[in-house]
């Protein structure tokens, strides 16, 4: 057997200090010589009251971004360390990037070096290109969590078969990988993708800045984060997004915790709302986030709606450690409507509005919310019906008995009713005001709110139609719409506990 042994071919050492002034970033420019297999880059910020962010550009452009992870970065041509990708080590200059994420007293320093091999010393794991997989074409209501961090994120340590274990352990469909400010992850997916049909891995980025942190969804390249550097802003972020034909999520905009959560309140002024998708409502523990943060994301949400932009309710459980801590998969999970368990069926059914948000756990109360409109109109979750006289707002409920119902019309609850049983139908009938307005559902018990559902949107002609049989509230549909119920009710499939 023989030993691969890897000769050193150079050394490079850097130190030096930072300051707040001049922007978030510091680079450093080095020299890679010819003949380097693998580098190893080893950083410190010499105080622990100081949080220095790491990352590394080659000529050809994006090579990795660890955050403040501590270990030393190593890239090399078949495997690099987490955070970073693999490929060919071309000579020339390369740059370390410094984020100063946490200065003390408005200044920092680091200590740098560099070593650079002829051979590597990392075995690489599976990995695949991205293959789309469609695990079931059924349409239907399928669970995931949106927001969930494997060990490719500097701060995390889950696996992916961790992951998968606990996800379907819970009921759930499918899981966005969204590490931080990287894709090191996606290929390690694919791979992954392979041992499990089960359960959908789905692409996903947390483009994590300092002024706050958003969920690329479906994207296939790393999105550049680096708010002030290179013209970067929040608006060149969304727009590389969907340029990918992926889609954009606002990730837990009110959590300000100050350094205890770097960045993690959403405060970029200039953020283009009519293209982003979808606002998280709520992140992780339901305790501590449904009494906290919940009610002023859905209070920045409502106004938003106020303005006119139509984003999705989503939320994630931010899980790093397979449910270890605190956060756990599945805690809150998200309903998504979609054609097919595929990453693109569930992005078209996020994108068109047609979510269902579970703050505790996937086996909370599950709400379908219709309209139907006095002459035939219909409309679903994200659709707009245009009818005359009176709309119908019809819920249907499961696994909610104990619970109430609240109806909410353009941010205001206009109707509450008690729910007696566990699968049951209640209507709400409205005059037409001419206005576009937004209707929605909250399931609340004792704990408080349980179940939150994105909008279908009504709008018309209120002196037209008959609008006979208005504004009564009963249970059950009428006999003419329970067919159109029906059909927007796809089958369930039980899954998990």
């Amino acid at each position: 057997m023989s030993i691969l042994v890897a000769a050193v071919i150079s050394t490079l050492h850097f130190e030096g200090g930072v300051t707040s002034a001049g922007g978030d970033y510091e680079r450093i420019e080095f020299a890679v010589p010819v003949g380097t297999v693998e580098m190893s880059i080893t950083h410190d910020d010499g105080s622990a009251s100081v949080i220095l962010d790491w990352g590394v550009w080659s000529p050809e452009g994006f090579r990795g971004w660890a955050g403040g992870l501590t270990d030393d970065a190593v890239i090399g041509v078949d495997e690099s360390s987490r955070s970073y990708l693999s490929g060919p080590i071309t000579p020339g200059a390369w740059t370390l990037v410094i984020g100063k994420a946490k200065l003390s007293a408005d200044a920092g320093s680091y200590v740098v070096d560099i070593e650079f091999r002829d051979a590597a010393i990392l075995t690489p794991p599976p990995r695949a290109d991205h293959d789309p997989v469609l695990l079931e074409p059924d349409a239907r209501w399928y669970a995931g969590d949106l927001h969930v961090h494997s060990e490719e994120s500097g701060d995390a340590t889950a696996t992916l078969d961790e992951i998968a274990t606990l996800a379907r352990d819970r009921g759930l469909d499918f899981v966005v990988i969204t590490d931080h400010n990287t894709v090191s992850h996606h290929e390690r997916l694919a791979a992954a993708q392979v041992d499990h049909d089960d359960l959908l891995f789905v692409r996903g980025i947390e483009v994590t800045t300092y002024g706050g942190h958003g969920n690329a969804l479906g994207v296939s390249a790393y999105v550049d984060h680096r708010v002030g550097l290179g013209g970067v802003t929040a608006t060149t972020i969304i727009d590389d997004v969907n340029a990918q034909g992926g889609l954009f999520s606002v990730n837990h905009p009110a959590l300000d915790l100050g350094d205890t959560c770097i960045g993690c309140a959403w405060a970029h002024d200039d953020t283009p709302w009519a293209d982003v998708a979808a606002l998280e409502l709520h992140t992780g523990a339901y305790d501590v986030s449904s009494v906290l943060f919940t009610p002023m994301a859905i209070a920045l949400w409502d106004g938003l709606l106020d303005d006119g932009h139509r984003l999705s309710a989503v939320g994630g459980s931010d899980d790093h450690r397979a449910g270890l801590a605190d956060a756990e998969i599945g805690s809150p999970t998200t309903l998504v409507l979609a054609a097919g368990l595929s990453e693109d069926f569930l992005l078209e059914g996020i994108r068109a509005g047609r979510t269902v948000l579970k703050l505790r756990a996937p086996d909370d109360p599950m709400v379908v919310l219709t309209a139907t409109t006095s002459d035939g109109g219909s409309a679903q979750l994200g659709d707009t019906v245009t009818g005359v006289g009176y709309a119908r707002v019809h819920a249907h409920v499961t696994g909610g008995d104990g619970t109430s119902l609240e109806i909410w019309r353009d941010g205001e609850r206009v109707d509450t009713t008690p729910i007696e049983g566990d699968d049951v139908t209640i209507d709400h009938t409205y005059p037409v005001t001419g206005e576009l307005e937004r209707y929605r559902a909250h399931i609340v018990s004792g704990v408080g709110l349980l179940t939150v559902t994105s909008h279908l949107y009504v709008e018309g002609d209120p002196a037209l139609g008959d609008a006979e049989g208005c504004c009564s509230t009963g249970h059950g549909p009428d006999p003419a719409m329970l067919g159109a119920l029906l059909l927007l009710w796809p089958s369930r499939r039980k899954k998990g506990p």
